[in-house]
């Protein structure tokens, strides 16, 4: 993994763009109908939780759910510390948090970001996920949003299904198109009757796509993972790209921010 690609994505962050983040919430929520909090409560209690653990590099909002969490990446590289953590970073918790692996870059410019969360007792965390398994709910539902730094990203859903619960950041190497193509054919051959799929992607992806891989873990058959897959369809401000390039970090500018 590239560990200096990492630490340049999380240094411009520091320089600005973790407030972006909040503000980016802020408008995601503006799209979505079933928020009962203000924007500008929400931009404050997620600018709160930004501050407090620097682990934080994003926000995950789907739509008619409580699936509304920040996103977070330990940046010591222990891939097992928010399954035992909640997202503040401080306390432990058998919820954990909702977060990615060191296999996936913060940046969003992977082939396929693993989220991880659980599924819970009273409903939280991860547990609306299983409402995608409803052929109606999945008609229904169309995109979920990732607000990253100074941008807002939309993702289609165009699969939910059960498979094994292994790693697939493990099972498959994502930085080379024929990984990425094994990880779509397999995912294929998981599919069933009861597997949702959107009209017009019965073909599945590509690996020039850009997915995100929504994934909780069934407690009743901990053997499987019920897994939304979704595709990026917007990217606001045009920074996914898999140019490997690096900015100096001396010559970044910290975006400007809105004056009151």
């Amino acid at each position: 993994m590239n560990r200096y690609k990492e630490w340049t994505v999380y240094k411009l962050l520091e320089k600005g763009g973790l407030f972006l983040i909040g503000m980016s919430v802020a408008a995601v929520l503006a799209s979505c109908g079933n928020q009962t909090v203000t924007e500008e409560e929400k931009t404050k209690k997620s600018q709160e939780l930004i501050d407090q653990n620097p682990d934080i590099f994003g926000w995950l909002v789907v739509p008619d759910t409580n699936i509304d969490y920040p996103i977070a990446q330990n940046l010591d590289g222990d891939d097992t510390y928010y399954k035992t953590h909640d997202i503040t970073g401080t306390k432990e918790s058998e919820k954990g948090g909702i977060y990615i692996e060191s296999f996936n870059m913060n940046d969003m410019c992977d082939f396929n970001t693993v989220i991880y969360g659980s599924t819970t007792k009273d409903g939280d965390m991860f547990s609306e996920l299983w409402n995608f398994a409803d052929e109606d709910f999945f008609n229904s539902h169309e995109t979920f949003m990732i607000a990253i730094a100074d941008n807002i990203l939309t993702y289609e859903v165009w699969t939910a299904y059960a498979r094994d619960n292994n790693d697939v950041m493990h099972q498959y190497d994502f930085t080379e198109a024929e990984g990425c193509q094994q990880y779509l054919d397999d995912m294929k051959k998981d599919w069933t009757s009861a597997t949702n799929i959107r009209s017009e992607w019965e073909q599945g992806a590509t690996p020039d796509n850009f997915l995100v891989s929504l994934v909780t873990v069934d407690p009743e058959h901990p053997d499987k993972q019920w897994v939304v897959v979704g595709c990026l369809i917007d990217d606001q401000n045009g920074t996914i790209d898999r140019n490997d390039e690096i900015p100096d970090i001396g010559d970044t500018q910290t975006p400007e921010l809105p004056s009151d």
